[in-house]
């Protein structure tokens, strides 16, 4: 997995976005593979919108001239798209406004966030479909990076990739990390079963 951030053009953006295919041409990563997984914070120039894409490398190009520069197409996963056409309204200079978001339930289940392979015990602040908030004890990982989550129970827990979507500083208290998870195979069905079962159990949406 390659975490890298980078800033485009805005013409740039809409010439790499190809809606259709759910595939986004971006200027980095010109020494990955095909195949590989990529989690990519994109901003635009000139705006001050930013979003993590994650997808897989479809095309890599490694040489490159002016007007066609060196760098990979990744193939959006489905959790991705919205983030790129969002992104893909700001740099057509399009009003952009936050669409309303799967619901976010406040609970606090155990799990096991896994930096490198150093193992952190937390408790989510809220969850969803697509990740979670955790309170975070020690020095904030940056946006961008590429975590994984352990979910409790069981003899061979599942382990999902996350994506760290923002961080908030703070004292030792209130710092906390966003992250999305990579949710397929059996860690996405283990995720969705978690957040189910606290949405049946009347926890408050927010």
């Amino acid at each position: 997995m390659q975490s890298v951030s980078v800033t485009i053009e805005p013409p740039q953006f809409l010439a790499g976005w190809r809606p259709e295919a759910g595939a986004l041409f971006l200027p980095v990563l010109s020494e990955s593979r095909v195949g590989e997984q990529a989690a990519v914070r994109v901003g635009i120039q000139g705006q001050p919108i930013r979003a993590t894409v994650f997808g897989r490398v479809g095309l890599v190009r490694r040489v490159g001239r002016p007007t066609l520069p060196p760098g990979v197409e990744l193939l959006l996963d489905r959790a991705s798209l919205a983030a790129a056409g969002f992104l893909a309204c700001a740099a057509r200079g399009e009003p952009v406004s936050f669409r309303e978001r799967a619901p976010r339930y406040v609970a606090a289940e155990e799990i096991q966030v896994i930096v490198g392979r150093q193992p952190i015990e937390v408790r989510t602040v809220n969850l969803a479909e697509g990740g979670c908030a955790v309170p975070w004890p020690g020095p904030l990982p940056l946006v961008g990076d590429v975590l994984e989550v352990r979910l409790k129970g069981g003899l061979f827990p599942p382990v999902a990739r996350a994506i760290v979507c923002w961080n908030q500083p703070g004292t030792q208290q209130d710092r906390s990390v966003g992250l999305r998870l990579v949710l397929d195979g059996r860690p996405g069905r283990a995720w969705r079963k978690l957040v189910d079962g606290v949405a049946r159990s009347g926890a408050r949406a927010t």
